[in-house]
């Protein structure tokens, strides 16, 4: 006897199947919930999160649920973590080389020290990466380069004379910013500034006295012997201090190869 013809109601309509876990299909990727994912947009969530979160706490997971895709699907943009800082980093410092101002070359390198200590104050949590990691030198901007490298020629250094003058600029250039926006340790920060203050104020004045005429001046206003970051509490006239020793220290020196060079 034939079975009997199941009603509309009887028949189930198919589940979609979940989406599993792991690299998505190519197909998925292009045809998935998020249309618009592309390296950039994720580049930009990064930037987002690490401002928000910081670098320590960034995660690729995190990242995915802020985009609200799984986190396999941003490695068809973008293969890794440290991929993710790089990019991160070349947006924030993207806009540093746009609209340098001409002039001598003392005041074309002063306007980039100027401009990327503002970049990264605009993005301080960058700051360990552009300080420690290499994922800096995966971002670097051709055109910013071409900036200062342009600049030490009219400054007269070529060849390797150049190249140490160069390194003497990015030196200068990411060291004074990245050490001045270096944060204090997150477990405990109150206790953290206190302990600080505690040491600094139990220097002995005696037993160190050039140090001690000059702590009520240097207390935390001064490296190593502060507690605020430069995020909250900028160091602006040692930066000026700085770029001017730099600068001063680049035109003697090539006053100095130059004669050596006659000589």
């Amino acid at each position: 006897m034939p079975s009997p013809r199941k009603t509309a109601a009887s028949r189930k309509t198919p589940v979609p199947a979940k989406p599993r876990p792991g690299r998505p299909r190519k197909q998925d990727a292009a045809a998935g919930g998020s249309p618009a994912l592309g390296r950039e947009r994720i580049l930009q969530a990064a930037l987002a999160l690490i401002d928000r979160k910081g670098l320590a706490a960034f995660s690729i997971r995190e990242l995915a649920t802020d985009l609200g895709v799984f986190p396999a699907a941003i490695y068809w943009h973008v293969p890794s973590r440290d991929a993710l800082v790089s990019g991160a980093i070349a947006i924030a410092l993207a806009d540093v080389a746009d609209g340098l101002s001409d002039g001598t070359w003392q005041a074309r390198l002063r306007a980039v020290l100027q401009r990327f200590r503002e970049a990264l104050r605009q993005h301080p949590n960058l700051a360990p990466a552009v300080a420690s990691e290499l994922a800096f030198n995966a971002a670097f901007d051709a055109p910013l380069l071409q900036h200062v490298v342009a600049a030490l020629e009219d400054a007269r250094f070529e060849g390797d004379t150049l190249v140490d003058a160069f390194n003497v600029v990015i030196a200068a250039m990411c060291g004074f910013a990245t050490l001045e926006l270096s944060s204090a340790p997150t477990d405990d920060t109150a206790h953290w500034e206190a302990a600080c203050r505690a040491q600094i104020d139990a220097v002995d004045r005696a037993q160190h006295p050039h140090l001690g005429r000059n702590l009520d001046a240097l207390r935390n206003r001064a490296f190593l012997l502060r507690w605020s970051s430069g995020k909250t509490q900028p160091l602006d006239s040692g930066f000026e201090a700085w770029v001017d020793v730099v600068l001063r220290g680049l035109e003697s020196r090539s006053r100095a190869l130059r004669a050596a060079r006659r000589a």
